[in-house]
């Protein structure tokens, strides 16, 4: 009886270390499962936050052009809305949506009725 006393002893020690290990695996495979969430929301949020930089830097480099010219192509105008939709989609602010207005109520002309030659038919 002593030896079958000490062997379940034994095997319920073995138990509790198993289980606990088990925990641990499982707690420890958690945290890092939750960490790598974190990060990787992050990372979502600064390239979110770089796209309307990069948005905002396009459509104000755009609209002082077109603004300085003082007309717009309605080729140019559509692909400046889809830089705009965008950019507004994305959380922009309201100073994009100033010279996006302002380029809106340009003219619109064909780049030809001004002798212009765009840079692909150069």
């Amino acid at each position: 009886m002593v030896g079958l006393n000490k062997v379940l002893e034994f095997n319920s020690v073995m138990l509790a270390l198993g289980f606990g290990g088990i925990g641990s695996f499982l707690i420890a495979t958690f945290k890092r499962i939750k960490r790598s969430r974190e990060e990787t929301e992050l990372r979502f949020k600064n390239l979110e936050f770089a796209n309307v930089a990069l948005l905002h830097d396009k459509i104000y480099q755009q609209c002082t052009m077109f603004i300085n010219t003082g007309w717009i192509s309605v080729d140019d105008l559509e692909n400046l809305e889809y830089l705009w939709r965008g950019y507004r989609n994305l959380g922009g602010n309201g100073t994009g949506e100033v010279l996006y207005n302002k380029v809106k109520a340009l003219p619109n002309k064909d780049w030809r009725d001004k002798g212009y030659q765009k840079e692909e038919e150069k």
